[in-house]
Formats: C-alpha cells, sequence, structure tokens
C-alpha cells in the first residue's frame, strides 16, 4: 500500500467539464494523515472548497494528461535557437 497521495482540487473546463489540478501531498501515517499544501482550493459557486486524495501518477501519466489539457511541453535546450538577435 501507497503511504504518499496527491492532494487534487476539480477545475472547470470551458466545455463544462472539470479536471483535477494537484494542489499539494499527503502522506499516511501511524497517526493519521498529513496533508501538505503548494496551493489552497478556490471555492466553487456554493462555496464549498474540494480536495481528494489519490494516488500518485507517474511522470508519465502526468505528461499525457498536460498534453491532453493541452499545456505546452517544455522546452530543452536543444531546440532553441542559438542566434544571437544583435
Amino acid at each position: 500500500m501507497n503511504n504518499r497521495f496527491d492532494i487534487c482540487t476539480p477545475r472547470p473546463k470551458k466545455d463544462g467539464g472539470s479536471y483535477w489540478v494537484k494542489i499539494g501531498s499527503g502522506w499516511q501515517g501511524d497517526k493519521g494523515i498529513q496533508l501538505v499544501f503548494d496551493a489552497l482550493p478556490i471555492p466553487d459557486a456554493e462555496g464549498r472548497c474540494v480536495a481528494n486524495l489519490f494516488e500518485p501518477r507517474s511522470r508519465d501519466d502526468q505528461h499525457r494528461a498536460n498534453l491532453s489539457r493541452g499545456q505546452q511541453q517544455n522546452t530543452s535546450h536543444r531546440e532553441l535557437d542559438d542566434e544571437v538577435p544583435f
């Protein structure tokens, strides 16, 4: 059993759906669960803040999810234009 979790909050899409954004991590220990937030969830229209704990995704799964949401890939240094513009 994995004792580490991703804390995620739902965010609305333009098409009416939603997607999950990681906002922190949680660990299950002997005395309970410790939550560490990197960001705080935003209240929805009813004033509720929602955060779910999920088992962590692999880096490949996270990369594919980011691409499917249209987030731009990081450009590696090999892809940069080395010409100086002056």
